[in-house]
């Protein structure tokens, strides 16, 4: 029987979450301030620990700290009634398993309680209608997750506010999810549930939306990931405009890979989009591997770029993932009377003007079509599970990408 200790100032969620987990097996323990809770840790060695950040004295953040100091092994999960991103950050980056919001729901706390433990099949993400299959066979990939929790801090690119992420290792066909801070709603990284105004690319729940995903799920893509669950408020930060940082995070933390498979999408017949404007055309076709050749034509400073892309994890990381997002500095402008792009910064995003780059140095001389290659890593993925096939694109955005990915899905996945 583990033993789980609460330690929470409001009574009335000290009982009520005692008789739910008592009601599931568990030895309960509660404690109404921080210093109760410290000497409840000493004496009883809980497994778990519910938390409440907001308490007189000492406050959960100092008994997280002191709890962490005793036994690093503790799984501590951070419960709060005035939740933010910031808080939520800051206590997983001091040790804390997992961060919940008030009001608690049933459903998450025990799906939290046993992903902590490792309960198989009890530690199911709970999202509408969504699941991933497990697929047998020789042409299966393993699923994968990572190996700890891993924490990002930045700004957004178009809302300009300070925010972060936390993105969680999660079991086998939970598939990657999005779950929006404080509000607490889960949206998958899937295509039914995509948003897009041409920018950058978002999904959207019931109540909630989280932006500017595409460097994100590209990461993803190339690494196999396949189950994760990323806390964020309303958007990815844009770090320094491109994936390496996201790439050096995914490292520091591991990949773990999965005893179930996932089915890729093998694309054995060629798709073209028709009825594209201003010179675009996009296409895929069968391939014995995940392709993409990219044309970007544009007026001075850029001209014309082309990149083909083949490979995997190493070929992204070193080629791809370092490119970052540019734009004019009248387009900028234009955003910002749109409140959007208010995030751009000299150190995160190339700025141009007819004469060409004004405030940084190109990474690679074709920096902007690789750029554009990026943005449709992460875009393709949005059918949560690798494509086997080439892509041709020409002066494509995400608005086009997406179109793609919903024909992909009508077509092949029903």
């Amino acid at each position: 029987m583990h033993k789980v200790l609460i330690i929470d100032d409001e009574k009335d969620i000290l009982d009520s979450l005692s008789s739910i987990l008592e009601d599931e097996g568990f030895q309960v323990f509660k404690a109404t301030d921080g210093k109760e809770g410290l000497s409840l840790f000493e004496r009883e060695k809980p497994k778990i620990v519910l938390l409440d950040i907001w308490m007189p004295e000492l406050d959960g953040i100092q008994v997280l700290k002191r709890i962490k100091k005793k036994k690093e092994e503790a799984i501590v999960i951070v419960i709060s009634g005035h939740g933010t991103i910031s808080t939520a950050v800051e206590a997983v980056k001091m040790g804390a398993y997992d961060f919940l919001e008030k009001p608690l729901s049933i459903e998450k706390i025990l799906e939290v309680i046993f992903r902590g433990l490792g309960a198989e099949g009890r530690n199911k993400v709970k999202t509408e209608d969504f699941r991933i299959e497990s697929a047998k066979g020789a042409h299966k990939f393993q699923q994968k997750t990572i190996g700890k929790s891993i924490v990002v801090y930045g700004v957004g690119l178009h809302s300009g506010a300070k925010t972060g992420m936390i993105l969680l290792p999660m079991p086998e066909n939970s598939g990657i999810v999005f779950e929006h801070i404080p509000d607490g709603e889960r949206i998958p990284a899937y295509i039914d549930y995509v948003f897009s105004i041409g920018y950058a690319s978002s999904v959207k729940g019931k109540n909630c939306m989280v932006r500017t995903i595409e460097h994100l799920l590209a990461t993803f893509h190339m690494y196999g990931i396949t189950n994760l669950l990323v806390k964020v408020s309303e958007e990815v930060p844009i770090l320094d405009g491109s994936a390496i940082e996201i790439c050096n995070k995914i490292e520091e933390a591991g990949i773990i890979e999965q005893q179930k498979g996932i089915e890729p999408l093998y694309i054995k017949e060629a798709v073209t989009m028709t009825g594209l404007s201003n010179g675009k055309s996009l296409q895929i076709e069968p391939s014995q591997s995940f392709e993409i050749d990219y044309t970007l034509e544009h007026g001075r400073p850029i001209g014309v770029q082309r990149y083909r892309f083949q490979g995997g994890k190493d070929a992204f990381v070193a080629q791809i993932a370092p490119a970052r997002t540019f734009g004019f500095l009248r387009d900028f402008e234009q955003l910002a009377k749109m409140g959007l792009g208010t995030g751009g910064r000299i150190n995160n995003v190339i700025i141009l003007n007819d004469e060409g780059v004004i405030n940084t140095e190109l990474r690679f001389k074709d920096e902007f079509v690789r750029h554009k290659v990026l943005d449709l890593i992460g875009d393709i993925y949005l059918l949560n599970r690798p494509v086997i096939g080439k892509i041709v694109a020409k002066q494509t955005g995400h608005l086009e990408n997406l179109a793609l990915v919903k024909e992909l899905k009508k077509r092949f996945l029903g």
